[in-house]
């Protein structure tokens, strides 16, 4: 506790007088310390916004996306956000007022963030009289920008964040977190790390074969990560209809608490949310738990269903415990400004249960999980930072099975593993700044 401590002090005194880009790979706490900042701020009263540079994005920080708070619209260059900026001068007017008085504005996963995206939003700061701090968190070795100007690229690949204009003039200080948290095993973490950065030699090699032959977590009812929707539905629907008890299913409950909130926008918040409208459930099922409760339950934990009630589902979790489950409550809210002081304004909400059957489940719908028995299935991984995002989710090494079905392993890895090479220089060249050491 004292070293979290210690972290978010020093993390706070650099923020004082610089922008801070947060890094590191995955499992090191990015989102824990940001959370932090975020609460020391707000605990002194302090404006923050909080923004996500995608809808999935937005939902993991409990913010905005990007577009929506800079009123981005279509537009993918700052030529045409001008042009359209014509027609939304009420939307700016109330914008450049929370910008004048907010104090840090957090952006998460700013890899995904194009050069473009980036001038954009400083184009927004400077007419906003922005005085504040910008907190940029993620990492450019995983998520690549997300870019539909194709001008906006080299020889096809997006341009990133950092190869902007913008970048040189916000000159966010370069802070690194490089210690685990989500593992304990120092071999495990230091090949994971390997594997981030495109080292791929004999060690880490032999390591990933290994994982080939942990047999024994199929006796033990693993979570099996699968790289596309089909496979999860199709085996977590059979596993399920093996279960002689009654089938239980629980609707979402949805709330919409503006009436001119668009139809697109909802739809699209309630896709990135990624909640069941339907939460199909037996007595007997296993499944895991998607959101965070002190003390009782974190994301990525395993438990059994022992007990249903229209209110209420009893989980026992793999440490024997039994946890009494009530519906989360997820919220699509807005910052606006109303009498000269900024409001975060409600615009929808849905509860339903923080469960998923765990039989399988998506790479991408893994993020931010912490799983602790787990087989890796990299047949139809067709994006190279899904690889080390599936690994990087496991606690314990000796829990992870590594499946490939095909005779072209190494070939598959070595397309899972490569890196930009941009991206290694900009961490290159970087003046970092290593917190924990």
């Amino acid at each position: 506790m004292e070293e979290k401590r210690n972290n978010l002090q020093k993390l706070m005194s650099i923020l004082k007088n610089n922008n801070v880009f947060l890094t590191g790979g995955g499992g090191v706490g990015k989102s824990y310390l940001c959370n932090e900042v975020i609460k020391e701020y707000r605990s002194n009263k302090r404006q923050v916004v909080v923004l996500g540079s995608t809808g999935i994005s937005a939902v993991h920080v409990g913010g905005q996306t990007l577009h929506s708070f800079f009123a981005f619209g279509i537009a993918n260059d700052e030529e045409q956000m001008q042009i359209n900026d014509k027609k939304i001068g009420r939307k700016l007017r109330e914008l450049n007022t929370i910008l004048s008085s907010c104090d840090l504005i957090v952006i998460d996963e700013i890899s995904m963030v194009s050069s473009n995206l980036l001038d954009m939003i400083r184009y927004r700061l400077q007419n906003g009289n922005f005085k504040g701090r910008l907190l940029f968190v993620g990492d450019f070795f995983q998520l690549p920008p997300v870019n539909k100007n194709t001008q906006n690229t080299i020889f096809g690949n997006s341009l990133y964040a950092f190869e902007s204009l913008a970048w040189e003039y916000f000159e966010p200080k370069i802070v690194v977190l490089d210690k685990p948290k989500r593992t304990s095993d120092k071999e495990f973490f230091s090949i994971l790390n390997g594997i981030r950065i495109g080292k791929l030699d004999a060690s880490v090699i032999d390591y990933l074969e290994s994982l080939r032959e942990n047999y024994e977590v199929w006796d033990d009812n693993p979570t099996i990560l699968f790289g596309r929707n089909r496979e999860v539905n199709i085996l977590n629907s059979k596993k399920l209809s093996q279960i002689q008890s009654e089938l239980i299913v629980f609707p979402a409950l949805e709330v919409v608490h503006e009436k001119n909130l668009h139809i697109k926008r909802l739809e699209s918040w309630k896709k990135a949310l990624g909640v069941d409208e339907n939460l199909e459930l037996k007595v007997g099922a296993n499944v895991l738990f998607t959101a965070n409760k002190k003390g009782s339950y974190y994301n990525g934990e395993r438990g059994v269903i022992v007990g249903i009630d229209d209110d209420s589902i009893d989980v026992q979790k793999d440490n024997l415990k039994i946890v009494n489950v009530k519906r989360h409550e997820y919220c699509l809210n807005e910052l606006v400004s109303l009498e000269d002081k900024i409001q975060d304004l409600n615009l929808a909400s849905i509860e339903q249960f923080p469960l998923k059957l765990s039989y399988a489940i998506t790479i991408h719908k893994s993020q931010g999980m912490s799983l602790e028995k787990m087989v890796c299935n990299i047949d139809n991984i067709f994006e190279k930072s899904q690889f080390y995002v599936a690994l990087s989710r496991a606690i314990d090494p000796n829990s992870l099975f590594l499946y490939y079905s095909r005779n072209d392993f190494l070939d598959q890895i070595k397309r899972s593993v490569e890196v930009d090479e941009r991206v290694e220089q900009f961490y290159q060249k970087s003046d970092c700044i290593y917190i924990e050491r």
